[in-house]
């Protein structure tokens, strides 16, 4: 059999969610897919690190598209035409136009229905229509959460609920080894970060709810027992930075807050293994692995009660009210202030976090692809 898999995101640099599902979910089919079997990685450009380290029945397809645009839908059709896989992969949003009967495609989440502002005029529609196509066209889809499925299901109707299939994501493992204390002290001093601080992973936008995140930090700040206290943002840019920018600029305790933008992979356990709490009242999630990366790095945390996060956490982390700012507050002040909850919280969260592995996820990958 021959099995194709769009790597084109697995092979991005710089990685955030769907890029890191599909390089972990490719480096674990690397090692479940029997060599008997025949696996091609269609790429827009050569394969780079560990992604280009192939066993001997696997093969790299770069397919040179020089308008850049529609790679996926346009270029990838065409070598679908004519060298025909039995079955095709895709891990991200977004299918070739060809494809094989047997095509599987990852749906991450439907965010804009929910939030239509962060996404262009095209990006919006693009998403949502590929979305609903996929459920109608393809073989099956895969999603990370009940809640996507549950989401597929009220947007789209109840006709293809079959081919909706629930695999959770998995963690990448240098978040569950143990820290070295100097090595933890040693990348914060690279990044001029100072104990002790909350944290925050994500995209710099609104649909992270990054501003509130700004605003609670403010009310913790005026309690002098948190005199000392610091906020660090770790993530790129997003739809609504403007008026994070703005929030942090006008504060009073500006100089305690810290934007690092994009960290790099092998960082930024340690940066998360240094926090006092993890702090992700998203407003909304397909699955959120940063929690799962605060559980396996023993750091408590605090989300909100939208999207999958309460379906992730298994109730390991305290839940507050997204949109009231005094409230994400109140709940980041207990982990602060009650070491007995604190601690049984991170003890919970280490347990949660062994249900979910890369490994397990893959297997589930390759049982359905196989079938």
């Amino acid at each position: 059999m021959k099995i194709g898999i769009d790597a084109s995101r697995a092979n991005n640099l710089q990685k955030t969610g769907v890029e890191w599902y599909a390089f972990n979910t490719i480096q674990e089919l690397k090692k479940i897919i029997p060599s008997t079997e025949r696996v091609v990685l269609y790429t827009n450009k050569p394969l780079v690190g560990n992604l280009s380290d192939l066993p001997e029945n696997w093969e790299e397809k770069v397919l040179h598209w020089f308008p850049k645009r529609f790679w996926t839908q346009i270029r990838l059709s065409l070598e679908i035409i004519f060298n025909r896989p039995d079955v095709l992969f895709i891990p991200a949003h977004v299918f070739p136009f060809i494809h094989p009967k047997k095509t599987v495609m990852t749906v991450h989440d439907i965010a804009a229905h929910k939030f239509p502002e962060s996404y262009n005029s095209f990006e919006r529609w693009y998403s949502l229509w590929s979305a609903k196509k996929a459920l109608k066209k393809l073989w099956q889809i895969f999603v990370p959460s009940e809640f996507v499925k549950k989401e597929l299901i009220e947007v789209f109707g109840d006709e293809n609920i079959k081919k909706i299939i629930v695999i959770p994501h998995g963690i990448n493992e240098n978040f569950e080894t143990e820290k070295d204390l100097g090595q933890i002290d040693y990348v914060l001093g690279e990044y001029n970060i100072k104990k002790p601080y909350l944290l925050s992973t994500g995209r710099i936008e609104t649909k992270k709810n990054t501003a509130r995140i700004v605003e609670a930090f403010e009310i913790l700040k005026k309690d002098k027992k948190m005199h000392d206290l610091s906020l660090v943002l770790v993530g790129g840019n997003g739809f609504g930075h403007e008026q994070v920018e703005e929030k942090i600029e006008k504060s009073e305790n500006k100089t305690d807050i810290k934007k690092l933008g994009w960290v790099e992979s092998k960082d930024l356990p340690f940066i998360l293994s240094g926090a006092e709490v993890f702090v992700f009242p998203s407003l909304y999630e397909g699955f959120g692995i940063p929690v799962l990366e605060a559980f396996a790095s023993g750091v408590p945390a605090v989300i909100s009660k939208e999207s999958s996060l309460e379906e992730i956490s298994g109730g390991f982390a305290l839940e507050c009210d997204a949109k009231n700012v005094q409230n994400i507050s109140d709940t980041i002040k207990i982990f602060l202030s009650d070491n007995e909850i604190r601690e049984k919280n991170i003890k919970s969260g280490l347990e949660q976090v062994k249900l979910f592995s890369w490994q397990k996820s893959a297997k589930e990958v390759w049982h359905l692809l196989s079938s």
